[in-house]
């Protein structure tokens, strides 16, 4: 690219930033007349349109609602994305920053009516703009307040474990990732998960042929396997009978005809894997870790040889 045309990219990228699609659109078309080809100015073209073409008739009327529009209309221009060439990192940047600061912009004005689980999702997704912002301190102090007012949310503990994996707090990270997957896989929205620990992770669950509800089901389980999933905590009495109940339950869903094994065996594989930690962090019989180990066998072979290797 010439001199004249790195200046103009640049200028169109600033107005980006400040959520402007349309004259930018107008300066990358221009460039492109004496750029023909160049794959950069393309792309950035395919982005703006996007954005001016995204359908606001579902935006809705509250603040909490254009938020909602924004992060909506962000997962589907993930298929763009993917297109993107190695050297598009400052094109992709701009439009990060141009949609999750204005939907911090909009979140902070939104109002929870004192109801605590519209307040708590108000506290993750500004926390889940500032992760997405590279303010991983504020978005740890919003997810945790998030946390407070309501526990226990899968998709929650991903974004502070994502949050702890940029920090390098490595030891954090895994623990609660293995804790969020644990809690409910299909609750978890890869979209906003963004650090190399978990999409290292993802990638290689989907290199095994996994997608939708099923590679939810089964990083979990690769995440032992690889070892990235391998710190362990010791499990109350009431997590461990709830725990066991729900093996019961799977492995009689198992033998169902009608069940969907392609998300109940992951699932089970994922309890068994609770129940040895327990076993092994609480100095159990060696007899109780290995009735587990050989239902493990049975119920998928090629992952217990992977597990006990």
């Amino acid at each position: 690219m010439s001199i004249q045309s790195d200046k103009a990219l640049e200028e169109a990228l600033k107005l980006i930033e400040s959520c402007s699609f349309k004259q930018p659109l107008e300066l990358l078309k221009e460039i492109l007349k004496g750029e023909l080809g160049n794959k950069r100015i393309v792309f950035a073209i395919k982005c703006c349109r996007f954005w001016l073409e995204a359908d606001s008739s579902t935006v809705g009327n509250t603040y909490f609602e254009q938020g909602e529009w924004l992060l909506f209309q962000w997962k589907k221009f993930q298929i763009i994305l993917e297109f993107a060439e190695p050297d598009c990192e400052k094109i992709i940047y701009a439009f990060k920053k141009a949609i999750f600061s204005k939907a911090l912009e909009i979140y902070s004005k939104a109002t929870d009516g004192k109801d605590p689980k519209l307040k708590a999702e108000i506290l993750r997704k500004t926390g889940l703009c500032y992760k997405k912002l590279g303010s991983y301190e504020m978005a740890l102090k919003f997810l945790t307040e998030a946390n407070s007012t309501v526990p226990g949310q899968a998709q929650l503990i991903a974004e502070m474990a994502d949050c702890y994996a940029f920090y390098g707090e490595t030891k954090n990270a895994k623990m609660l990732f293995r804790e969020a997957f644990f809690m409910d896989a299909r609750k978890i929205d890869l979209t906003f998960l963004d650090s190399p620990l978990i999409r290292v992770l993802i990638e290689k669950v989907e290199d095994a042929g996994y997608t939708g509800a099923a590679l939810l089901e089964w990083i979990p389980v690769y995440g032992v396997i690889f070892g990235i999933f391998n710190i362990k905590r010791q499990m109350k009495s009431q997590e461990v009978l709830r725990l066991n109940q729900e093996i019961y339950s799977k492995q009689g869903e198992m033998k169902d005809p009608a069940s969907n094994k392609e998300l109940l065996k992951p699932r089970l594989i994922n309890l068994y894997f609770w129940l040895i930690d327990y076993y092994i962090l609480d100095k159990d019989s060696i007899s109780k870790i290995n009735e587990v180990l050989l239902k493990l066998k049975l119920l998928d072979p090629e992952i217990h040889k992977l597990y006990v290797r």
